[in-house]
């Protein structure tokens, strides 16, 4: 029972690298402004550099929260018996 969580766990956090880098290469860098709007590249890079790191933080949190569940979930349950 604890390598399936184990396993739940990793399986997450490769979920959130792929839907990540989907929504990284998909589409904050394909984003482009129209080229008349004067100063529109560095509102768009502070804006990229924002949503980029809201997605590092995403990841963060719901990893801490993973491994905050599962140490719970270890900590109340009674420990594993011998069978000898």
């Amino acid at each position: 029972m604890r390598l399936a969580s184990l396993v739940g766990i990793a399986v997450i956090a490769w979920l959130l690298i792929i839907g990540e880098a989907y929504l990284f290469f998909g589409f904050i860098l394909e984003y482009v402004p129209p080229l008349h709007i004067l100063g529109s590249f560095t509102v768009l890079s502070v804006l990229k550099v924002l949503m980029t790191l809201g997605l590092v933080v995403l990841w963060y949190v719901v990893i801490v929260w993973l491994t905050g569940v599962y140490v719970r979930s270890k900590v109340k349950s009674p420990p594993p018996t011998s069978s000898s």
